[in-house]
């Protein structure tokens, strides 16, 4: 068993935040830093359970040990000795400083002393500089700083340094992150306070093994320690939060604890504790429970703020802004001037939203909601209503604002804004099935009671990505006022019936013929003779023939039948010729690929407003500037020259520069939830079984289609899927129960 310190002088491999563990590299070093062999270095290979959550980095230094074999090898001319370990235990004796590097470089009390300098601070102190700046010793900081600048950080260190604190963090492993977020709440305070309960640590998003280690090792916590079950729960409740859900069944709970705590053992039997942690739990206030289980307080507090704005403008007095026989007579004349003929479903839903002030407007794809929009626009315009358009996606508000002629913007942006809204306004939300809890929740906090609120969109259609139900929720309250759209008349045939099908939860009979308007054409997850994924190479051939009018829509990013797998064969066997976009890298001094080349679709990835680009902006490479090196003059942006040119799905001709490389992706395929809403004359979707597919899914992809849709893969999987209760199901939340509740205690 071989022991030794080491200094890390680099990372071979290392996993994020250390799970998986890590291989670096060492030189052994005395207590004083000094290297004892410069002819020998240690290659290091320890698991994450060793390091914990440290993260390795080089500077540090880490006792090792661990059984260790000895290899010779000349290097350039030279015999080293490499020491291979298995690291047994391995204990950080001098981190690499990250917090008191942050804490000088960020606090502004150290207004003088930038990233730069701190690190030069520890790199020449170490372990030396907290005793320099708790002694406010001047000079011992003047052999790094001038003299000036050493006073200063002294007598700003006197009011707001705290050593203890900042070395207790690094000692107990906390990455940067967490550090910053617990002295920012805790301060001076944050030994004790994690010391007395370390499941505080939950609070700040720390990870379950984390803390759990911390307790258990460092602080001596039992495994049946109250305050460890409660940390479960709370553990518990947002993996809950995570996986969508805003409250918890007994039974989900307990699934979720078993994933936490682990399978009872003889000795430690946790289900039966769990009553008596629940109950306790309650007083602190992380969860509770409630008419729909355990719930996360924040999701609680999320559902309450939003049934309290639904309940508010339900029970509004003299909500109708006019006669229904003036309403008529607005539509009569809308008629008139678009030539069309509203039908009896449309002019419902108009009626409702002009007589409440919350109501929904629902329907399938080709139902007409943008039609029932534009025509209750016009009862806004005359009784004085400002209407304010919203929709989750930046592609979508973009659509909102072609189709109805009025400006829309995204929840984000109008969340970032953050102007409350009171007074004669009228917010509408499209795809509102995709708008999770937290977006509504922040929304309805910038909404005065008196702003009226129509939530537009298809229950059938994707759910929220991130947790909760709001769309679906509010369809179960019978008292919301519901204007259902079933009658389709945007397009017809194939296509149409088949979606029908889908929708109702029956698999329509498809042809295989690909000339067909819709066709399912067999292909089996299997591998060819190159390698590639057969569901890939006949999507790529399917493509080719009409790429122009082609979009593919992959249900998932990974897999044979993912966004990231057809992408890169699509470009391979297009334009793997043309000529690349480059971008200069500091790092390598050199040009360096971007993965786009001439010709390639590509798809923007957030959203862009300065430059007139959303999150789901599809365009096309259509010109490359040659490459450049970084400009001479230090006034000029170089990150604002362009690498190439794209042509966008709006018309316009626009620059690709450096700082938007990295949210720039190759767009012949996209996953359906950056369809949702979109249309192309003809759509390809790869399918097979997996734990994303489902009916909503496959409805959607179908319904982007306007001329012809190809479903490739697995039939038996796609017909399983569509068969099958959508997901969305699954998902518990707790708002309709919250808002029912409150409409029954109402007087």
């Amino acid at each position: 068993m071989l022991e030794t310190t080491l200094r890390v002088t680099a990372i071979r491999s290392q996993s994020p935040k250390g799970f998986g563990g890590c291989i670096f590299t060492g030189k052994p070093i005395d207590d004083r830093g000094n290297v004892q062999d410069a002819a020998s270095y240690f290659v290091v290979k320890a698991n994450g359970t060793t390091l914990g959550k440290t993260v390795v980095q080089p500077g540090q230094w880490w006792k090792v040990s661990g059984e260790a074999a000895e290899r010779s090898l000349e290097v350039n001319g030279f015999r080293v000795s490499e020491w291979q370990v298995e690291a047994a235990s391995a204990l950080l004796v001098r981190p690499s400083g990250e917090h008191i590097v942050s804490f000088l470089a960020d606090n502004p009390a150290f207004e003088r002393i930038g990233q730069v300098k701190a690190r030069k601070l520890w790199d020449a102190l170490g372990a030396r500089l907290y005793e320099a700046l708790d002694a406010a010793d001047v000079n011992t900081l003047a052999t790094v700083l001038t003299p000036q600048s050493a006073a200063q950080v002294a007598a700003a260190w006197s009011q707001f340094g705290d050593s203890r604190t900042l070395q207790w963090l690094q000692a107990e492993g906390f990455d940067l992150e967490m550090g910053r977020k617990v002295l920012k709440f805790f301060g001076r305070d944050t030994p004790e306070m994690l010391q007395e309960d370390p499941y505080r640590l939950l609070s700040f998003s720390a990870s379950w093994r984390q803390v759990d280690a911390l307790a258990r090792s460092h602080f001596g916590v039992a495994a049946d320690y109250p305050r460890r079950l409660q940390g479960a729960i709370e553990e518990a409740c947002y993996r809950v939060f995570t996986a969508g859900h805003t409250t918890a069944l007994s039974s989900t709970l307990m699934d979720y604890l078993q994933a936490v705590l682990g399978s009872q053992t003889a000795t430690f039997r946790w289900r039966n504790l769990i009553p008596t942690a629940l109950s306790q739990g309650l007083t602190n206030g992380s969860f509770v429970v409630g008419l729909h289980g355990v719930q996360p307080l924040g999701a609680l507090v999320m559902e309450q703020q939003v049934a309290r704005a639904v309940t508010s403008r339900l029970a509004a007095a003299d909500q109708a802004l006019m006669t229904s026989a003036d309403v008529q007579s607005l539509l009569r004349d809308y008629e008139a001037k678009e030539g069309i003929e509203l039908n009896t479903e449309q002019r419902r839903a108009v009626h409702l939203a002009s007589d409440h002030s919350f109501a929904l407007i629902t329907g399938g794809a080709g139902v007409g909601k943008t039609t029932v929009l534009k025509a209750l626009y016009q009862v806004y315009d005359q009784a004085g209503i400002e209407v304010v358009q919203l929709a989750l996606a930046g592609r979508a508000a973009k659509r909102m604002q072609e189709a109805t002629g009025r400006a829309a913007s995204t929840i984000a942006n109008f969340l970032r804004a953050g102007k409350e809204l009171s007074g004669p306004f009228v917010v509408v939300v499209d795809e509102a099935s995709m708008v999770d809890i937290v977006s509504m929740y922040r929304l309805c906090q910038l909404l005065a009671p008196d702003v009226r609120l129509v939530l537009a969109g298809d229950p059938e259609q994707l759910m929220p990505v991130g947790p909760g139900l709001v769309l679906h929720a509010l369809i179960r309250v019978p008292a919301v006022p519901l204007g259902e759209l079933k009658v389709i008349k945007r397009y017809g045939g194939d296509i149409a019936a088949a979606a029908v099908s889908i929708r109702k939860g029956i698999w329509p009979s498809l042809s295989n013929d690909e000339t067909d308007a819709i066709a399912f054409i067999p292909c089996a997850d299997t591998r060819t003779a190159t390698g590639t994924s057969l569901i890939a190479e006949t999507v790529l051939d399917l493509y080719r023939l009409d790429p122009e009018s082609t979009q593919i829509l992959s249900a998932r990013r990974n897999g044979p039948d993912g966004v990231k797998t057809i992408n890169s064969l699509c470009q391979a066997e297009t334009t793997a010729g043309a000529k690349a976009v480059t971008v200069w890298s500091t790092q390598h001094d050199t040009l360096t690929l971007t993965g786009l080349n001439l010709g390639d679709p590509v798809l923007c990835t957030r959203n862009m407003w300065n430059r007139g680009l959303q999150n789901g902006s599809l365009g096309t490479i259509v010109e490359i500037e040659e490459g450049h090196q970084p400009l001479k003059d230090e006034q000029d942006d170089d990150t604002e020259r362009p690498l190439a040119w794209a042509l966008w799905d709006d018309g316009i001709r626009r620059p690709i520069v450096e700082d938007m490389s990295d949210d720039l992706e190759l767009g012949y395929a996209i996953t359906v939830h950056k369809a949702q809403g979109s249309q192309w004359p003809r759509v390809i979707v790869p399918l097979t079984g997996h734990r994303l597919l489902d009916r909503t899914l496959i409805y959607t992809a179908v319904t982007r289609a306007q001329k012809q849709v190809l479903i490739v893969g697995d039939e038996a999987a796609a017909k399983a899927a569509v068969e099958s209760p959508p997901r969305v199901q699954s998902r518990q939340v707790a708002l309709d129960l919250l808002i029912r509740s409150a409409l029954e205690s109402r007087p």
